[in-house]
């Protein structure tokens, strides 16, 4: 019998879509041709089933530009996620994650993670109530999700100023006055870890000029490394990267940057204010 497998995400822009065919037996717990062919498909189509596929787009006074690099081999296809708009009230809501392992099931939950913190974000609810609630939606699955990690920033359009939660994720940097600093974390569990887990709400102020990156552990991970020394490099990095444009910056901060490693998918994200 035939079998439609359909991821779907829905951005500020439209809707879009990749829809995979197999079989009820490719897709068999013994078929692991099948999930391979469904692996195949996804590394392909993975810049498909993004939230939001636009590279470069502004949000009121906010520029925004995005990088993604799926990992290598199709089957190490991963869970790197990101959704970028509007919210009810006019500010801008920015957010990435991560959804733990790699196929065609840390893929689903990507998508799904992401449809869901996109229907969330109209609410005009704070990024702690987001993720409170993404992560009872999460643990109360039926088809439940590995872990996630998540990062939600709120943007004030009226003046520069940051409120923002995460959920496991590692810390934004923030790059002013020629600086980079990673952001304090507030407190937060990986999503779907502790169905009652309650998220802390952080607020920084900002500046015109300053420019913020979210991104996902590939781009500072390595095996054999420990991850602070990644995340120094990636200051380091940073702290040459303000410039006109969002897309300006990650251009000059992968210029400085080691190359991303291959194994893993790499997602990143700057926010320029203006």
């Amino acid at each position: 019998m035939p079998l439609d497998i359909f991821f779907g995400c829905r951005s500020s822009d439209g809707v879009s879509q990749v829809t995979l065919h197999g079989s009820d037996e490719a897709a068999g717990a013994t078929g692991a041709a099948g999930e391979l062919g469904i692996e195949e498909a996804l590394g392909g189509a993975s810049w498909s089933i993004l939230p939001t596929p636009l590279r470069q787009f502004s949000l009121g006074r906010y520029d925004v530009s995005v990088r993604y690099f799926p990992a290598q081999a199709a089957s190490r296809v991963g869970g790197d996620w990101y959704d970028a708009r509007l919210g009810a009230d006019g500010s801008a809501v920015v957010a990435i994650g991560d959804v733990a392992g790699h196929g065609a099931a840390a893929a689903a939950g990507m998508a799904r993670i992401g449809n869901a913190l996109s229907g969330l974000s109209v609410t005009g609810q704070p990024g702690s109530t987001l993720l409170g609630w993404l992560n009872r939606l999460v643990c109360a699955d039926e088809i439940p999700e590995r872990v996630a990690s998540a990062v939600v920033c709120v943007l004030d359009q009226a003046r520069p100023a940051l409120r923002w939660a995460q959920a496991g994720h590692l810390p934004p940097v923030l790059v002013s006055g020629g600086k980079a600093r990673p952001l304090p974390r507030p407190f937060g569990v990986l999503l779907g870890s502790a169905p009652n887990a309650e998220y802390g709400l952080a607020y920084e102020q900002l500046t015109a000029g300053d420019v913020l990156f979210c991104y996902t552990d590939g781009l500072i991970e390595r095996r054999g490394r420990d991850i602070d020394e990644g995340l120094a490099g990636l200051l380091a990095a940073a702290a040459g990267c303000q410039r006109e444009t969002a897309d300006d910056a990650l251009i000059a901060l992968f210029d400085r940057l080691e190359p991303p490693a291959t194994d893993d998918d790499v997602c990143v994200l700057a926010v320029r204010v203006n």
